[in-house]
C-alpha cells in the first residue's frame, strides 16, 4: 500500500504546473549568487553550463562570485577525517561571508552532498554556518534526487529500485564503514547522527501535502514561526522543491540547504535538457581509446562492473591489486607497468577498464577505514599521472576517485559542467590548463544507473 501511495504523489507531482520561470524571474529582480559547496564531484549530475572551480582561494572564490550567477567549490571533504572537513568548511564560509559583503552580493549556499546520506553531516554544515555568521539561522535538509530514484515521503527517505520503494537505512550505503546510519526517517536521522542533542521532535516537517496545498508566502509563514533550527522537506517531484524555493527566494532570512542535486535545479531555476551525445562531446580527431577507472566499492558498482565485462569483449580490463597498494607500492615497478599496459592499449585505440580488486579492506576505526580508501586512491593518481597518451575521454566511476584524478592526476583547477550522458551522469570539459586540455571528464556516481548502464555508455562512445 505505501509503494502505491508513493507511485500516486510521484504521477500527481508530475502532473503539477512548473514553477521554474517564477524561481528565474525572482533571481533576475532580487539577484543572488548561488553557491553549491558539493562533498564530492557527482553533484552536478543535474546541471548544465556551469563552472566548478577545484581551488578554494580567495581570488577564485571572488571571481565566481562576482561573474557567475551558479558555480561549484568542489571540496571533496567526504574523503577527509571530520576535523578537517570542519576546518575547510569554516574557512570557506569565512571567505564567502566576507567576498559577500565586500562586493554587496547575496547568497544562497548549498552544501550538496550525498542522495544516500553520506557524508561529514552535520559537522560541516554546523561549521559552514560558523563560518557565514549564520549561527541562528535555519538549516534545511533536502536529499531529494528524482534522477537517481531518491524520494522523501512522509518523512522517510527511499530508494527507488525497479518498482520497489527501500528505506535508506535498509540499503547498503547505510551500512558504510565511514557514514553509516541507522534510521529512514529524517527526524530520526538528525537526531542519530547529533547523537541525541537535536531530538527528532525538535525538526519541522514540510509535508509533501503542504508543498501542494499551501501558497510560498504560507511555507515561508511556517519556517518563521517555527523555533525549530533544524528542518526536513519532503518531496516526491520537482514542482514540489520549486514551491519550497520560491517560499526561500522570498524570505529576507538567510537559510543552509543540505541537499542532493534535485534541490540545486529547483533554486537556481535550471529546467532540464536533452542528454548528451557521443558527437557532443568526442573530439573526433583524438584517435585513442577511452579510459575508464573503477575505484567506487558500493555494489552497485560492482554489479555494473560485472556486467560491462561480462558483455563488452573488446575493451581491456586491468585489476589494480589493491594489497599491492597498501604496501606503499604507489610508484613501485608495478604501477609502472600498469602504466606501459595502459598506454599501448590507448594507442591501439582500445577502451582501458581500470579497476581496483574488489575486496573492500576495513580499519579498526571509521577513521582508518577512510584512510586506508585515500591509500587507494593514491595509488590511481600516482598511475594516471603517469599516462603518456592522451585518452579520448576518461570515465571515473565513484565520486571521492572521480575528484581525486580530476584534481591531483589531471590539475584541474576549474571545469565546465556540459551536462549529463546518462541520467545523474554529468560530463565535464576540463580547463586548458590542466593535464589533458579540454578533454571530456565523465563522472560516474557510484550509486547510479542500474547494472547495465555503465556497459551501455562505454558501448555508446566506441
Amino acid at each position: 500500500m505505501l509503494n502505491k501511495k508513493i507511485l500516486e504523489s510521484i504521477q500527481q507531482g508530475a502532473e503539477l504546473d512548473d514553477h521554474h520561470e517564477v524561481v528565474s524571474d525572482l533571481l533576475a529582480a532580487t539577484p543572488r549568487v548561488v553557491v553549491i559547496i558539493d562533498d564530492d564531484p557527482t553533484g552536478t549530475q543535474t546541471v548544465y553550463n556551469v563552472p566548478i572551480v577545484t581551488d578554494w582561494s580567495y581570488a577564485t572564490l571572488e571571481y565566481e562570485v562576482i561573474n557567475s550567477p551558479v558555480f561549484f567549490i568542489l571540496t571533496n571533504s567526504r574523503s577527509l577525517q571530520q576535523s578537517q572537513a570542519k576546518e575547510l568548511a569554516i574557512t570557506l564560509g569565512l571567505m564567502l561571508a566576507e567576498i559577500a559583503k565586500e562586493h554587496r552580493k547575496k547568497l544562497v549556499v548549498i552544501s550538496r552532498s550525498d542522495s544516500t546520506l553520506r557524508g561529514h553531516y552535520p559537522y560541516e554544515v554546523d561549521a559552514l554556518l560558523d563560518g557565514l555568521g549564520w549561527k541562528n539561522s535555519k538549516q534545511v535538509l533536502i536529499p531529494g534526487f528524482f534522477e537517481g530514484g531518491r524520494y522523501t515521503f512522509n518523512d522517510i527517505h527511499y530508494l527507488k529500485e525497479d518498482n520497489d520503494f527501500i528505506p535508506v537505512a535498509e540499503t547498503p550505503f547505510a551500512c558504510d564503514t565511514t557514514f553509516g546510519y541507522a534510521h529512514s526517517n529524517l527526524k530520526e536521522y538528525i537526531q542519530e547522527k547529533y547523537e541525541g542533542s537535536i531530538k527528532a521532535n525538535e525538526v519541522l516537517s514540510i509535508s509533501v501535502q503542504t508543498l501542494r496545498e499551501a501558497k510560498p508566502q504560507e511555507i515561508q509563514d511556517i519556517l518563521i514561526q517555527h523555533e525549530a533550527k533544524h528542518v526536513i522537506v519532503n518531496a516526491t517531484s520537482y514542482a514540489d522543491l520549486q514551491v519550497f524555493a520560491i517560499a526561500c527566494l522570498t524570505s529576507e532570512d538567510n537559510l543552509l540547504y543540505r541537499t542532493a542535486a534535485s534541490f540545486v535545479n529547483a533554486i537556481t531555476g535550471i529546467t532540464p535538457k536533452p542528454l548528451l551525445t557521443k558527437q557532443s562531446i568526442l573530439n573526433e580527431n583524438q584517435k585513442s581509446g577511452g579510459l575508464v577507472i573503477v575505484g567506487s566499492y558500493v555494489p552497485k558498482t560492482t554489479e555494473q562492473l560485472k556486467h560491462l565485462k561480462d558483455n563488452n569483449s573488446k575493451a581491456l580490463f586491468i585489476k589494480m591489486k589493491v594489497s599491492e597498494i597498501l604496501s606503499g607500492n604507489q610508484n613501485s615497478t608495478y604501477i609502472k607497468k600498469l602504466v606501459k599496459i595502459i598506454n599501448n592499449a590507448l594507442a591501439a585505440k582500445k577502451d582501458v577498464v581500470l579497476f581496483t580488486s574488489r575486496k573492500v579492506h576495513v580499519g579498526d576505526t571509521k577513521e582508518e577505514s577512510l584512510a586506508i580508501l585515500n591509500k587507494v586512491s593514491l595509488g590511481l593518481i600516482s598511475l594516471v599521472r603517469l599516462l603518456s597518451l592522451r585518452p579520448k575521454y576518461i570515465l571515473s566511476k565513484g565520486g571521492i576517485t572521480s575528484s581525486d584524478i580530476c584534481v591531483k592526476a589531471l590539475g584541474v583547477r576549474k571545469a565546465l559542467v556540459l551536462g549529463q550522458i546518462l541520467k545523474g551522469v554529468p560530463v565535464w570539459q576540463l580547463d586548458k590548463d590542466s593535464k589533458y586540455p579540454e578533454m571530456p571528464f565523465i563522472v560516474f556516481p557510484g550509486n547510479v544507473g542500474d547494472k547495465s548502464d555503465l556497459y551501455k555508455l562505454i558501448k555508446q562512445l566506441e
